[in-house]
């Protein structure tokens, strides 16, 4: 213990609740007040589904807020959160996709809301995919919560490696918006990549009580070409066009209704070419997302309340030219009911609440070609204040599917504030992932590619468990923090061989793996001058299948993301970045050469309303097949991009 406290905490956070004013707006408030922006709290909700300062939250948390999103060249979500420690990449082996991992859980073992709300979980159902990470325009993004570590206790499946919650913006009492344009061009343009965007924002008081919000976003990036075989694209090109409307009614200061709607549609565009007939052809993805909800909000005496119904959809569509046949469609479609109360009672703060899900999935796999399933939950949560520097969170969820029973989720967390400067915290917690509808359904048949998958159902979720302990120690211009993790995972859903006909190889989806994956992630903060200030996170990671005692695939033994930033009182602002990836083990058994991207920018506040931003993304042009051909995701090579927005 004594080498971690001095080495390190708990990873960080910038920002405040989806009720509270913006953080960045916050921060300006208090700069034009004369106080110094680090003095603001941290908080986040997502831990314990209420406003609390991150260093003393009972999980390991990131936050990215308003004015990081807004600052970079981003496609998406995933683009956002890539620097946040515990957070590796994956491939997805397809048109340089990549999804990521955190703490060595894959991408389909971490949970992903909007405001709280889970949406459908599409990648660890549409093959090759990461259409997770687009359901909301960055531009309506107030921060992105990021918890490291099982979550299943509060939010039930999936929440084995973590949760990423997307907390939306909402106006104040009075009107806002934003306007933004950006543009990006390759360095090597003439094989494609350059693009655009536009986006904007608004939303403030329309009557006593009643604020609306309006948000809408289009943008394109083109395909880059693989410059060894220009058949094929070495990363796919996207257009997406979405839109959204909200509005909240607030009758009074103890009562609250909300309602919303955001739509959207992407198209991903690749070059390829067939197995079988060595066509060349056009491969596009059509992604129509949608998400609705309604929700109030009580205060009754000491007792908040919420209540909730929502529906997130998506539908995938896939075309192919030159007479190639396409992939079936799919449509996942997840209908939710949940609430909770929450309650002081003398040195306790408790929390209970339950869900209702019904996930159904549209596949001509499936017997019928659709099947669905009912989740039902209970869960229960005991904050204990046990002096005035030491809190025990003990909590548990008790869930049930209609296919493979109940699954019970425990959690017990201790936070102890040792000084004003050090905080120590550190808990278990117990996750599990329920299996897909077509990994469940003993009908389902895929077989679309040269292999035949079928479901079973007999498989059982996948469950972990997992111990952290960590430290942050904060003093004037220093901040040291690190974590220390274990995680057991067993029952991973994977395929069993069952026979061979000819070249088509016949499999079950089955529970046959486990493994271990075990790290630490590492801060260091310095303001080493007026307006400097150096950061880095540095995670560590081993991993092994506990079957075969090799190292899992695809994932770093180390990850450093470092940086400088620099502003001053005239509104200039610089960054400097250095991001290194560490070598990794690929199925094949060959190791991956580690790799450092460099990226700089520069931007000024011009007035209260107008500021710019320029920069330069991957100075190196570093280009990942270029040093293996294992590499089963693209980075983009050197990118010059621009961005003006007015704030109003």
């Amino acid at each position: 213990m004594a080498a971690l406290l001095a080495c390190a905490g708990v990873a960080s956070a910038q920002t405040a609740t989806s009720d509270a004013p913006s953080p960045d707006a916050a921060a300006k408030a208090a700069s034009e007040a004369g106080v110094p922006a680090t003095s603001l709290p941290q908080v986040t909700v997502t831990a314990t589904k209420h406003e609390q300062e991150v260093r003393a939250a009972p999980a390991s948390v990131t936050v990215v807020g308003r004015d990081a999103i807004q600052d970079k060249a981003s496609d998406d979500l995933m683009s956002v959160i890539e620097e946040v420690p515990g957070l590796t990449l994956s491939p997805r082996q397809v048109s340089g996709r990549k999804t990521f991992s955190l703490r060595g859980m894959d991408s389909r073992h971490t949970l992903m809301l909007i405001d709280g709300r889970r949406i459908s979980a599409s990648d660890d159902v549409v093959g090759h995919s990461n259409y997770q990470y687009g359901w909301v325009p960055l531009s309506a993004v107030e921060r992105v919560e990021v918890i490291r570590g099982p979550l299943s206790a509060l939010y039930g499946s999936e929440a084995l490696g973590g949760v990423v919650n997307v907390i939306t913006r909402w106006p104040t009492d009075q009107w806002e918006g934003s306007v933004r344009l950006s543009g990006q061009r390759a360095g090597a343009h003439a094989w494609g990549g350059d693009g655009g965007k536009a986006a904007v924002y608004v939303g403030g008081p329309v009557g006593q009580g009643l604020s609306v919000r309006l948000n809408a976003e289009t943008g394109r990036t083109g395909a880059i070409a693989d410059r060894d075989s220009p058949r094929y694209s070495e990363i796919e090109g996207r257009q997406a066009t979405t839109g959204g409307i909200a509005a909240r009614y607030q009758p009074n200061a103890r009562h609250s209704f909300e309602a919303g709607w955001q739509q959207g549609r992407e198209e991903r565009r690749y070059d390829d070419v067939d197995a079988r007939s060595r066509k060349p052809y056009e491969n596009l993805y059509t992604l129509d997302r949608s998400h609705g909800y309604a929700q109030w909000n009580g205060q009754f005496g000491e007792v908040t309340t919420q209540l909730r119904a929502y529906r997130s959809a998506i539908d995938v569509k896939n075309a192919r030219t030159n007479g190639v046949a396409p992939t079936r469609p799919q449509d996942l479609k997840d209908v939710v009911g949940d609430g909770f109360a929450q309650w002081r009672m003398g040195a306790h703060r408790i929390t209970v609440g339950g869900e209702w899900r019904r996930e159904s999935l549209v596949n001509a796999g499936l017997k019928g070609g659709k099947d669905a399933a009912s989740h039902q939950a209970l869960f229960a949560q005991d904050e204990i204040s046990l002096g005035s520097n030491l809190v025990a969170t003990l909590g548990g969820r008790l869930d049930r599917h209609e296919y493979f029973g109940s699954q019970f989720s425990p959690r017990a967390y201790l936070v102890w504030e040792a000084t004003p400067q050090l905080i120590v915290k550190g808990g278990f917690g117990s996750a599990f992932k329920a299996p897909t509808l077509k990994q469940v359904s003993p009908n389902y048949v895929g077989a679309e590619g040269p292999h035949t998958f079928r479901g079973n159902e007999n498989v059982k979720p996948e469950t972990s468990r997992s111990f952290e302990i960590g430290a942050d120690w904060q003093s004037g211009p220093f901040a040291l923090r690190g974590t220390l993790f274990h995680t057991r995972v067993k029952d991973l859903i994977t395929v069993r061989l069952l026979g061979v006909q000819g070249t088509r190889r016949d499999y079950l989806y089955d529970n046959v793996n486990r493994a271990t994956m075990r790290g630490a992630e590492l801060g260091f903060a310095w303001a080493f001058g007026p307006g400097l200030k150096w950061n880095n996170d540095l995670t560590l990671l081993r991993t092994r299948d506990d079957a075969t005692g090799k190292e899992l695939t695809d994932r770093p033994r180390h990850v450093l993301h470092s940086q400088v930033q620099w502003q001053n009182a005239g509104g200039w602002n610089a960054r400097l970045g250095v991001d290194f990836t560490g070598s990794q083990r690929t199925a094949t058994g060959s190791r991956l050469p580690s790799y450092t991207v460099v990226g700089a920018s520069v931007g000024q506040q011009i007035n209260k309303m107008l500021s710019w931003r320029a920069g330069i993304d991957n100075l190196g042009d570093v280009r990942l097949s270029e040093k293996s051909a294992d590499f089963g995701y693209a980075l983009r090579g050197r990118t010059y991009h621009v961005s003006l927005r007015a704030d109003f």
